[in-house]
């Protein structure tokens, strides 16, 4: 018995030594061929890392799939390294080459008046997020970021010289994030932003430990993660998600950007004219300008059901996901957060509706991963619910909801 028992403990050790795959390498400066200590070497968006030796090795197992390998040191630019361990992996050598740093940014950063605060403000709110659990994220050095600001376009451009550290206290996560670039249009709204974290998460007794899975699990319902893993298993509905075609056009009571610059220089041109210019309820040049407020294009929604067949593509271990027009992708699991009720509608009470987000693709296509990463994120666009959620709401790709 005890020669059966020995055997079947071999025996899980093999399987599950046969179900990870060893990535290792080393890591060098480029121009000495010396090798680098304690270079961060983790999987993007995971909680997955470790440190070089002296020898400036590394080891990392991973289970089957396609990855991100982050290589990064401060002084150094990073590198960014796509693995797919469907295959037979080589030993890794990452020569790494030093950042140069341009003299408009060195006098970038040593600005910190009034505008550069406000504008580190308007940064944490779009990145980090204005949600329950964002607005309690705090960010622990500031000084690494080169925050630019156009006052004639309203865009504000972050860069960082080293990673963010930001603490997650609502999820008990700590991130470190290699920040590429991040840019928001204060005309538009929009926001696009990329980078690479590397979670860890916090220590606490069994009281915070609840909490945190709790939260996590809140934070997954309904999440980009938890819908890019639903449909990869085609159980949308099943997972409380539904999926409809959403067509968007010209808004027919507005008119045209032509129309309404014409009527502003005709408005103007009066109040040259005469100061004390009174505006007749009628007025045809008024009532243009009056209708420049109204959105520039309508939605219309079809409430058919749309087959996966129509938008989802398995082609052997990848599953794509491609699609014309917009969706409008509605989550029935949870309602909206008030805050973000409350900054759709600021002058009127509404009440929570269902999570409802609208995605529409740059590409023809984006892959889907099984751990629910989406490749070249920046390919597809979030609008709605999951447009509003940040850094703050997200968790790391290897975080599974009966297991944390």
């Amino acid at each position: 018995m005890k020669n059966i028992f020995s055997l079947f403990i071999f025996l899980l050790t093999s399987l599950a030594s046969l179900s990870q795959n060893l990535v290792k390498g080393r890591v060098i400066d480029e121009k000495t061929n010396e090798p680098l200590e304690f270079v961060s070497v983790y999987v993007n968006t995971t909680t997955i890392g470790t440190v070089t030796n002296a020898k400036g090795e590394f080891r990392l197992n991973l289970s089957a799939g396609k990855y991100e390998i982050i290589v990064s040191f401060t002084g150094y630019e990073p590198i960014i390294f796509p693995v797919d361990l469907n295959k037979p992996q080589p030993s890794y050598l990452f020569k790494l080459s030093p950042k140069s740093l341009a003299l408009g940014e060195v006098a970038i950063t040593a600005k910190r008046d009034a505008t550069w605060y406000a504008n580190l403000n308007v940064f944490k709110e779009h990145f980090l997020g204005k949600s329950s659990f964002g607005s309690q994220c705090k960010l622990l050095n500031p000084e690494v970021l080169i925050i630019t600001f156009d006052p004639e376009t309203a865009l504000l451009q972050v860069k960082a010289r080293d990673f963010l550290l930001i603490e997650n206290p609502a999820l008990g996560y700590k991130i470190k994030y290699l920040l590429q670039n991040f840019e928001y249009d204060g005309r538009s709204g929009y926001i696009s932003y990329l980078g690479f974290p590397n979670y860890e998460p916090m220590q606490g007794g069994s009281a915070r430990q609840n909490r945190w899975r709790k939260n996590r699990l809140q934070a997954y319902r309904g999440s980009s993660m938890h819908f890019v893993r639903a449909l990869r298993n085609q159980n949308l509905e099943a997972e409380g998600f539904n999926i409809r075609r959403l067509y968007r056009q010209p808004n027919p009571n507005r008119p045209s950007e032509e129309r309404i610059e014409a009527a502003r220089a005709i408005m103007r041109q009066r109040a040259l004219e005469n100061k004390n210019l009174t505006i007749p309820a009628n007025d045809s040049i008024s009532e243009i300008i009056s209708k420049a407020r109204l959105p520039k294009t309508i939605d219309l929604l079809d409430t058919t059901r749309v087959p996966y067949s129509e938008y989802l593509i398995k082609d052997g271990d990848e599953t794509r996901m491609a699609f014309k027009n917009l969706f409008n992708v509605v989550y029935t699991g949870e309602k909206e957060e008030l805050a973000y009720v409350q900054q759709r509608s600021p002058f009127k009470a509404a009440q929570p509706s269902y999570q409802t987000s609208v995605i529409y693709l740059l590409d023809e296509s984006v892959v889907l991963e099984k751990t629910g990463q989406i490749i070249e994120p920046l390919d597809i666009v979030f609008e709605g619910y999951w447009g509003w959620e940040k850094l703050g709401d997200m968790l790391p790709l290897d975080y599974l909801p009966n297991q944390n």
